[in-house]
C-alpha cells in the first residue's frame, strides 16, 4: 500500500471542511476492519484510509501546524500501513471502568510473547509487536501489531474456504473471533494490494 505522503495531508482549516463526511467515511470503512476479541479486547485492521483519518485527527486535537511536526506524525502513522503482504492493526484494551484499568492490564504482561496469532487452513501467523508500545514490566492500552505473510501463505488465506480468525492464548486472556466473511474480502483486499 503507497504510504501517506505531506501533500496527501488538509491543513487544519481544510480539514474542518471535510472533518464530518472523512469520519463518517471512516466508520463505514472500520466496520470491516474492526474485530472485538474476548471482553477487553479490539483489533482494527489498518489501511492508507484509516491511517490518514488517525493522522489528520491528531493534527486537528494538537493544533500542528510547523510542517516538520506534521512530516514527525505521517512517518509515525505510515508505520501502520501494511507493505505487500502484511496486515497491520491497531490492538486496543478497552476497560471501562476506572479502578480495573490497572489490575487488567497488569494481568496482561507477556501478551506480545506468542499469545496472539491469526489462524487459518494449518497456518499459524504469530504478530510482530512495536516496540515502542512494549517496556518491562507493563502493557499499554493501544499496541501496534504487523502480521507478516509468506507468497504461500497469502495465497491460502486467498483461496481457503477454511475458518480464518484471531486467537489469544494468554494465561489470564483466552479468547478467540471468527473473520465474517466482509472482513475477509477486506484483509485480502489489503494483503494483495500493492
Amino acid at each position: 500500500m503507497k504510504k501517506i505522503e505531506f501533500s496527501d495531508v488538509k491543513n487544519i482549516h481544510e480539514y474542518e471542511k471535510v472533518r464530518k463526511e472523512s469520519r463518517d467515511h471512516i466508520i463505514k470503512i472500520k466496520k470491516n476492519r474492526r474485530i472485538q476479541i474476548g471482553d477487553n479486547i479490539t483489533l482494527v485492521f489498518e489501511n492508507r484510509e484509516t491511517v490518514l483519518f488517525q493522522i489528520q485527527e491528531m493534527i486537528r486535537l494538537e493544533k500542528i501546524a510547523d510542517r516538520k511536526l506534521i512530516q514527525q506524525e505521517i512517518d509515525v502513522y505510515n508505520e501502520l500501513i501494511p507493505c505487500k503482504n502484511q496486515l497491520c492493526a491497531t490492538m486496543l484494551i478497552e476497560i471501562q471502568e476506572r479502578e480495573y484499568i490497572k489490575p487488567i492490564l497488569d494481568s496482561l504482561i507477556g501478551l506480545s510473547d506468542k499469545c496472539v496469532f491469526l489462524e487459518f487452513d494449518n497456518e499459524k501467523i504469530e504478530p510482530i509487536f512495536d516496540q515502542g508500545q512494549l517496556t518491562d514490566g507493563r502493557v499499554s492500552a493501544v499496541q501496534y501489531l504487523t502480521f507478516s505473510f509468506k507468497q504461500d501463505q497469502v495465497k491460502k488465506f486467498v483461496e481457503s474456504g477454511s475458518i480464518s480468525k484471531i486467537k489469544i492464548q494468554h494465561k489470564n486472556y483466552k479468547a478467540e473471533k471468527t473473520f465474517d466473511p466482509e472482513m475477509k474480502t477486506v484483509l485480502i483486499n489489503d494483503l494483495t494490494s500493492e
